[in-house]
């Protein structure tokens, strides 16, 4: 599949781009995106108060909302409105949403749809969603439209297998732009990754540090030190056991090598104890986070060598995950998001 988009970095965040061309004229587009009766039809039930909408997405049951303001529109050449998302238990931060039109000979026009300050690993599902979305606005001009109730659109997928293979490609698109650097030194294998974080330097620390957020990024924690009721924060030289579930019965233990509250953490990391190192650095609103694996023994697992790439995609799905939690979001198909970035580095490796 050859997707119709392409993702950028935004700082922390990541912007989103997705074009489509349609067998309508720009005045017929323009009123698909623009009448209520009509945007029922693809994508949602829209009600306004002056400059401000709201849109009921999918379900008539008020799941999911988009919510925002009208910041510019010039009719049937674009119109830029801010966008918040709340639903399934997550709410984002504010983001903006542009849409441009231009004619493309007589009877066609294009469409140029552009997210911006979307936060990191949510740009992938906003990718394929755009695309998915975008497909029902193509059956609403085309005069085959999506299935609608008495309330509007109802939410399904003009194409689940598109979506899911959109998703698969925008994710693998987002990866490669915060890949990490993989280091080979004589069959052992070490990552250097960096990553702007859309969090101050407190939330990353409580996260890197306190029991009940390491377990919901890294792994489970099984053990933790001097404190059955694991609340206390980690301290130097304290030694915790994380639950490793491709290794259930041999995790070894993890031993705080350094700790410098809200600048740097250093622990062991394996049965032969390197180091893994994390450096924090405050930048603006957000937070550089710079991680070192030491080289470890490139180990043989799961029917085959594991090494650099799966070593980097590890770290790197780790670290989606963080960016997860400190937002307080949540994705479809998490698991499928060390695969994405584990081809990415085999593709790198080879």
């Amino acid at each position: 599949m050859t997707i119709w988009g392409d993702i950028a970095l935004d700082g922390a965040r990541r912007s989103v781009t997705v074009e489509r061309e349609y067998p309508a004229t720009v005045a017929e587009l323009w009123s698909a995106l623009t009448e209520p009766e009509r945007l029922a039809h693809w994508i949602g039930r829209y009600t306004a108060d002056g400059d401000d909408y709201r849109i009921e997405l999918g379900r008539a049951d008020g799941e999911a909302i988009a919510a925002g303001r009208v910041l510019s529109c010039e009719p049937e050449r674009s119109i830029r409105v801010s966008w918040r998302f709340s639903g399934g238990g997550d709410e984002e931060a504010e983001t903006e949403l542009a849409v441009e039109l231009e004619p493309v000979g007589s009877d066609r026009a294009r469409l140029t749809l552009s997210h911006r300050r979307v936060q990191a690993v949510t740009a992938a599902v906003y990718g394929a969603g755009w695309e998915d979305v975008l497909t029902h606005l193509a059956r609403e001009v085309g005069g085959d439209p999506s299935p609608v109730n008495e309330l509007g659109y109802v939410g399904e997928a003009a194409d689940p297998a598109a979506f899911d293979a959109a998703l698969d490609e925008y994710r693998r698109e987002e990866a490669g732009l915060v890949a990490a650097r993989m280091i080979r030194d004589d069959g052992r294998s070490g990552v250097h990754l960096e990553r702007m974080l859309d969090a101050p330097i407190t939330a990353v620390w409580d996260a890197l540090t306190r029991p009940e957020r390491i377990g919901r990024w890294l792994w489970p924690v099984v053990e933790w030190p001097d404190d059955p009721a694991r609340i206390r924060p980690l301290r130097q030289g304290d030694t915790f056991r994380l639950g490793d579930t491709n290794l259930p019965e041999s995790v070894p233990p993890t031993e705080v090598l350094a700790l410098e509250v809200g600048r740097l953490f250093s622990f062991t990391w394996g049965a032969g104890g390197e180091a893994v190192t994390i450096r924090l650095e405050q930048h603006g609103d957000g937070t550089l986070f710079v991680l070192d694996q030491d080289p470890i023994p490139d180990v043989f697992g799961a029917g085959r060598l594991r090494s650099a790439p799966d070593f980097a995609a590890g770290w790197h799905a780790l670290v989606d995950g963080l960016v997860l939690l400190l937002n307080g979001l949540t994705v479809p198909k998490p698991e499928a998001l060390w695969e994405a970035a584990y081809e990415v580095y085999a593709e790198a490796a080879h």
